[in-house]
């Protein structure tokens, strides 16, 4: 079992946080150079965009019809949050310190499912979660970002997970892909519900 804060302890974040960042100004452009909500037939299409940077995650973004406060208010609860995820079998919120929540996961696995303690806390744009404990897991880290973009918000979501198990991080990389987008997507309707 190792804590998600080694990876930065390794000198790996520091790097990887710079091409995550330009990864990000390549999303940006993306989500700016295309329309948000292309209309087909009267039902709205949501585009999200995935990218991986090696050491930071994979990254889903989306430009997201509602204001930063609105998002964050919706997201605010963690086990609301997590349960946008179509991989999430049960969230549940343990304690609460100040800005930051303890928060227990279950997730589908490959075999049987995962669990995961991590502590969730507010950042001055979104929220940022990282591993407390898990036999499952590695690494776990988790931020979302939210900023003011037209009439909307530029939502980004960030995951870096790495399994203690011994399954190719390629495979990791793409289901995160997938699962991020949906999670994105669920998110979008979600707010569209009210």
């Amino acid at each position: 079992m190792r804590r998600s804060d080694e990876l930065t302890s390794r000198g790996a974040r520091p790097a990887a946080r710079r091409h995550g960042a330009l990864a990000a100004a390549g999303l940006l452009a993306l989500c700016l150079a295309a329309p948000a909500h292309a209309g087909d037939q009267g039902k709205r299409k949501v585009q999200v965009w995935t990218k991986y940077a090696d050491g930071e995650g994979v990254t889903a973004v989306a430009h997201v019809a509602a204001s930063p406060e609105t998002i964050l208010n919706f997201i605010a609860d963690g086990a609301r949050a997590h349960k946008l995820a179509p991989t999430t079998i049960k969230a549940k919120s343990l304690a609460k310190d100040g800005k930051c929540e303890k928060i227990h996961l279950t997730v589908r696995g490959l075999l049987s499912p995962f669990e995961i303690d991590t502590r969730r806390c507010r950042t001055a744009k979104g929220f940022h979660e990282t591993m407390v404990s898990s036999e499952d897991f590695e690494a776990y880290d988790v931020e979302w970002t939210i900023q003011e973009l037209g009439e909307g918000s530029l939502v980004s979501y960030r995951a870096l997970n790495v399994l203690s198990i011994s399954v190719p991080q390629g495979m990791v990389v793409r289901e995160s892909k997938k699962v991020m987008a949906k999670t994105m997507k669920n998110l979008i309707a979600a707010l569209d519900e009210g």
